[in-house]
């Protein structure tokens, strides 16, 4: 091959190689229906001058969704992932982000079918409610509405979220958030894959149901008012790492000796102002 044909091959190779790389790069393009939502979901907000997280958890908020605008792609945006080949926004990650306002069922959140993060939390959603149509979004698998001051009543709709393994929706006061007793035992019994549920001052006032998902590592039910026997079988979940129960006076231990067979995964386990019948298994240590 003398000169000038391998400068024709190593041309059409440098092609061939430029259309593979721009036609990589065109599908990560955020649909513009997708951007606008963003930025209608951004105005609906304003910034708060109170840092909660920084008061609270000694990491400092600053507003993500400021630097969004239509100048740039929306898949670069703080805060927002998008997947790699659709450029479908399926992640938003909005914790700590200094948010006041209010979150309805007409929110533009919604239509951004395809997320599968989100996160809401350390917010300051006051007279929001946790909307039905959360549970529309099929793909789900990490959900964060915590302490941002959602209201009233948590729909059953959220138990169709069958993907997720990971749901937190703790409030900072109890009788904020309500849990219907047959919707928590709903929530437990179609989620079979999460492996983290916190559910902490939420008023559910139910007994604890027998079904839990084998994949949970970590359980937060403190401050919620539950009621009855705490089953056995709890403790028998295979990777359960972290256990939380505290202050719920109506709910009553008991600890075979013969019978329990703690979870070796263990580290956390809390049991403050719960009533015991029997004292803990020598096991436990």
């Amino acid at each position: 091959m003398d000169y000038k044909q391998l400068s024709v091959v190593l041309l059409l190779v440098f092609l061939c190689h430029e259309l593979v790389f721009s036609s990589s790069i065109l599908p990560h393009l955020c649909p513009k229906h997708q951007s606008t939502a963003l930025l209608k979901f951004k105005q609906t907000f304003t910034i708060d001058t109170f840092d909660m997280c920084g008061l609270m958890l000694g990491q400092e908020s600053y507003p993500k969704t400021s630097s969004w605008n239509l100048s740039g792609d929306c898949c670069l945006w703080d805060g927002v992932k998008c997947d790699e080949m659709s450029g479908h926004v399926i992640e938003l990650d909005l914790g700590c982000s200094l948010l006041v306002g209010v979150i309805d069922s007409n929110s533009s959140l919604f239509p951004l079918s395809h997320l599968q993060r989100l996160n809401l939390s350390m917010n300051n959603f006051d007279g929001s409610q946790i909307s039905p149509k959360f549970g529309m979004f099929s793909s789900m698998t990490h959900l964060d509405l915590s302490r941002s001051y959602f209201s009233g009543q948590i729909p059953s709709e959220t138990s169709h979220l069958s993907k997720l393994h990971s749901l937190f929706l703790s409030t900072f006061y109890l009788d904020k958030l309500r849990l219907a007793s047959h919707d928590f035992k709903s929530l437990l019994r179609n989620l079979t894959q999460l492996r983290e549920l916190n559910l902490r001052f939420i008023n559910i006032s139910s007994t604890i149901p027998l079904i839990f998902s084998s994949h949970l590592t970590t359980l937060r039910l403190g401050w919620t008012g539950l009621y009855g026997i705490i089953p056995e079988s709890i403790f028998h979940l295979p990777n359960l790492e972290r256990l939380d129960l505290h202050h719920n006076d109506q709910l009553n231990g008991y600890f075979p000796k013969t019978k329990w067979n703690s979870s070796a995964s263990l580290v956390e386990l809390g049991l403050t102002d719960v009533n015991s019948s029997d004292t803990l298994p020598e096991s436990l240590g």
